[in-house]
């Protein structure tokens, strides 16, 4: 039985989405360990994840060959994310109080549908559902 395209990609862009998430998370959370602000591990996360997140994704989710414009498309859509997670990161930590450990992986979990979108059309240059 042969699973339709959508489903395998959705299921390795799962596979691929948590390794990323689980690096950014853990830089995140050391980051925050040792004294540093969220926001400029939000960028060392981003410099980081970004390209191994594309390089990933264009190889075994998408099956497309990686390109520059293609990889500026992709971190585009991840950059375009980034204002959304840092108001979800200052509600969390500056405004609730929540320590980072908790509240990253809990803007992780609300950008997953955003980044989905956004490398699909990045990597493949349109939204198509098959």
């Amino acid at each position: 039985m042969k699973l339709h395209p959508i489903v395998g990609r959705t299921a390795c862009y799962t596979v691929i989405g948590a390794i990323c998430a689980a690096a950014n998370n853990v830089m995140m959370i050391l980051g925050d360990f040792v004294g540093v602000h969220y926001l400029p591990m939000m960028l060392v996360s981003f410099g980081v994840v970004t390209p191994m997140g594309y390089l990933l994704h264009a190889r075994f989710t998408f099956r497309e060959r990686p390109s520059l414009p293609s990889f500026l498309r992709f971190a585009s859509g991840v950059a375009a994310g980034f204002p959304l997670s840092l108001l979800l990161m200052a509600i969390l930590c500056t405004g609730l109080g929540l320590p980072v450990a908790l509240a990253f992986p809990i803007t992780t979990i609300m950008l997953f549908v955003w980044n989905y979108a956004s490398a699909h059309w990045a990597i493949r240059r349109h939204l198509r559902l098959h």
